[in-house]
């Protein structure tokens, strides 16, 4: 556990390792798509390998759509959050701390947003459940839930997300900023190992983690509902069980997986035992079967 003198010398190396300047990367090429079918286990649908190249190329475009929106947004919710907790910082270290990690949100976002610009022309959308659960979480959290949850929790997940993005990417200025995000998210990740102590969680702390991580995981447990959407909308998908086995061409339950035991690996940190074990006694480290994952999309069609 990290205390006193030890406490102020990780939160001074976390902002040491975040305090530089960087040029801004190159602007987007036009190669299109972005990610390929296989990215998103499009080519195992029958029905997406069998549609016309328009229909394939506008499933491919709301994909990435989404996908590098929720990217853009969770780095937007990121400079609100390290606002709030510049404010409530205990001392200068940890405020200079916040002030570096906010000024990478805002230079993450930034970074994004030319990828984005046709998306954003459109006008203003409305964000998705996963952002606005994210959102929810940093207006309402305490500083400590909010470090092991966002920081701890969903930056360390963000390192491996952004760098498999970042390789399976076409273009070249893309996957350049998509590796930057991911190792700017494990300096992130450890200054929130810096920042957060478990032994300060109040009991109201634990209640807020243990339902926010629960429905953080039912999330993921839930495959990929924004493909699913992308591939109904575009070529239009039939009965429950028609969604359901487009679940399962997906490989949706294998990919889930393997997020459910990154996540897992990253809560199981010191004095977070008893939070990983509820998790567990719940099944929540488990993927839906496809058919539930079917009945959740059908039933919010």
């Amino acid at each position: 556990m990290i205390v006193g003198d030890q406490r102020r010398d990780a939160l001074r190396r976390a902002a040491d390792r975040i305090a530089r300047h960087r040029p801004p990367p190159p602007a987007p090429d036009g190669t299109l798509p972005l990610w390929d079918a296989a990215f998103f286990g499009l080519d195992r649908v029958a029905r997406f390998r069998d549609a016309d190249a328009q229909t394939r190329q506008s499933v491919l475009a709301d994909c990435t759509a989404g996908m590098l929106a929720e990217s853009w947004r969770i780095e937007c919710c990121g400079i609100d959050y390290c606002a709030r907790m510049a404010l409530t910082a205990e001392d200068d270290d940890e405020r200079r701390l916040f002030g570096l990690v906010g000024a990478d949100e805002a230079r993450h976002a930034g970074w994004l947003a030319p990828w984005l610009a046709p998306w954003l022309a459109t006008g203003e959308q409305e964000p998705d459940p996963f952002n606005r659960f994210i959102a929810g979480l940093a207006e309402t959290g305490t500083p400590q839930a909010l470090a092991f949850l966002l920081q701890v929790v969903l930056e360390g997940f963000g390192i491996t997300h952004y760098s498999a993005l970042a390789a399976h990417c076409r273009d070249a200025g893309l996957a350049d900023i998509l590796q930057r995000l991911s190792q700017d998210e494990a300096r992130h990740h450890a200054a929130g190992l810096a920042v957060f102590r478990p032994d300060r969680l109040t009991r109201g702390d634990r209640r807020f983690l243990a339902d926010a991580t629960q429905v953080f995981l039912e999330m993921i447990r839930c495959g990929p509902q924004a493909v699913v959407a992308a591939l109904d909308k575009g070529i239009g998908l039939g009965d429950q069980a028609d969604v359901a086995a487009t679940f399962s061409a997906i490989d949706a339950g294998a990919a889930g997986a393997a997020k459910l035991a990154r996540l897992r690996r990253l809560m199981a940190q010191p004095g977070m035992a008893w939070l990983v074990d509820t998790l567990a006694t719940g099944g929540l480290f488990t993927p839906c079967p496809a058919p539930d994952c079917a009945r959740i999309y059908t039933a919010s069609r």
